[in-house]
């Protein structure tokens, strides 16, 4: 898998509301990427090249179409 980074990062903190874990997302990709409150988003748990586990996140609203291991 070949991932192009654009530059903009942030720190997360897990919250927990009863039984339900959840991550933030900074406000400037929320507002970039033209997303409102209640938008669906798929995410997707896996590792990268050094075997360390990460989520993949698409900001489209759009399942993920095809298998994304390399």
């Amino acid at each position: 898998m070949e991932v192009k980074f654009q530059n903009v990062g942030w720190k997360s903190k897990l919250s927990v509301k009863r039984a339900t874990f959840s991550v933030s997302i900074n406000k400037v990709v929320i507002m970039g990427s033209a997303l409102e409150k209640g938008d669906i988003l798929y995410s997707y748990l896996g590792e990268d090249n050094s075997r360390r586990p990460i989520i993949i996140t698409y900001l489209d609203g759009k399942p993920k179409t095809k298998r994304l291991a390399s």
